[in-house]
């Protein structure tokens, strides 16, 4: 049987989540991820593995930013729209709105 890397217990996809800053180095992330995968008793990830984690989870970041910019711009189109009395096609808007950041 081949032996494969474990999965990372939730508690440490958590501490990346909640310890991420982009202020700071990601070594020094992964040094704080280290630090509280200890308190909870379970192996300290590698640098490797929690670079990834890291990039990831700030990507997944820069996207929500990105959709929910793009939803404010919409809404503000529709809002003007309004406004200035122009008919505004819900399902139009509906569309856009789950097309916003793909």
């Amino acid at each position: 049987m081949v032996q494969i890397a474990p999965r990372y217990d939730p508690q440490i996809l958590l501490a990346v989540r909640a310890l991420d800053d982009r202020t700071q180095p990601m070594a020094e992330i992964s040094r704080r991820v280290g630090a509280a995968a200890a308190e909870f008793g379970l192996p300290k990830p590698s640098y490797v593995h929690l670079r990834r984690l890291i990039v990831a989870h700030r990507e997944e970041e820069d996207a929500e930013r990105r959709r929910h910019e793009e939803i404010r711009q919409i809404l503000g189109e529709v809002y003007l729209d309004l406004h200035r009395g122009r008919v505004v096609n819900a399902y139009d808007v509906a569309d856009r709105i789950r097309e916003a950041g793909r």
